[in-house]
């Protein structure tokens, strides 16, 4: 399995529960599970340490997991107490084409992502979890030109998290790995903000600026997720750079079904 499944044996052993083995270099899992090459070398090096669901459902595809391979790579992937969605949810968030849409656990760790979603960060680095992307992916501060603003307001939300459930220890080691790695999330942290902002000023690296309002919508059937959609007001200039975004997310789709 994956390095970034920590505690549990390699990629080959995982191969092994099924009978056989196919050994396939890097780049040909990413383009069999149509994934981005350097987001899946990031995952053999263990730097993305919470794949999502549709990241696991491509790997279990391109290595024709059985069933009882499939189902541990999902017990590894989410550990005990880790919030998870079911394929209907997950499915509803694929069927979302017209916003990009994310599906989130309190501590802001991915659990699904729609084509959308996935273009708009594509290639960056911590997109398992929104709120390591913000504070320790490189590439944060161009993707946000307002960064200060957005990582408030990421920061205010996760306050908004701890204080509802100051008993969840994923947040905790969470808050306390942010805290350890950067400067900036200390002092934002200590500041105690608990204002969400709704709009989100992103520099995607072919459409340029956008400026999207962010809803989060509660789910009933899966207590402990959020749904983040990210949409244009009617009449602004959003409106165009979406329909740019789902250009390039429907030619992702198209090349990631041909292979």
């Amino acid at each position: 399995m994956l390095r970034a499944l920590r505690n549990t044996a390699p990629l080959d052993a995982l191969m092994r529960l099924r009978g056989h083995r196919r050994m396939l270099r890097c780049e040909e899992v990413a383009l069999m599970a149509g994934l981005d090459p350097v987001y899946y070398t990031r995952l053999e090096q263990g730097l993305e340490s919470r794949p999502p669901d549709d990241v696991l459902n491509a790997l279990a595809r391109v290595y024709d997991l059985d069933s009882d391979s499939t189902d541990h790579l999902y017990r590894v992937a989410h550990p005990a107490g880790q919030v998870q969605i079911s394929q209907k949810l997950q499915k509803t968030v694929e069927n979302w084409y017209h916003a990009p849409v994310f599906a989130v656990n309190h501590q802001l760790d991915v659990l699904a992502a729609n084509s959308m979603a996935r273009v708009l960060f594509k290639g960056m680095d911590h997109t398992d979890n929104l709120m390591r992307h913000a504070f320790l992916a490189p590439g944060a501060r161009e993707f946000f030109p307002n960064w200060e603003r957005e990582a408030r307001s990421k920061v205010a939300h996760l306050r908004a998290a701890a204080e509802e459930d100051d008993d969840a220890p994923a947040l905790h080691d969470l808050v306390d790995e942010l805290s350890s790695e950067s400067r900036e999330f200390r002092r934002m942290w200590s500041n105690r903000d608990v204002h969400v902002d709704e709009y989100k000023h992103m520099r995607h690296h072919e459409i340029g600026d956008v400026d999207l309002r962010h809803d989060t919508l509660s789910v009933q059937s899966s207590p402990g997720v959020l749904l983040f959609v990210c949409h244009a007001d009617p009449g602004s200039a959003a409106e165009e750079s979406l329909s740019l975004l789902s250009i390039l997310a429907a030619d992702e789709d198209v090349n990631s079904n041909s292979d």
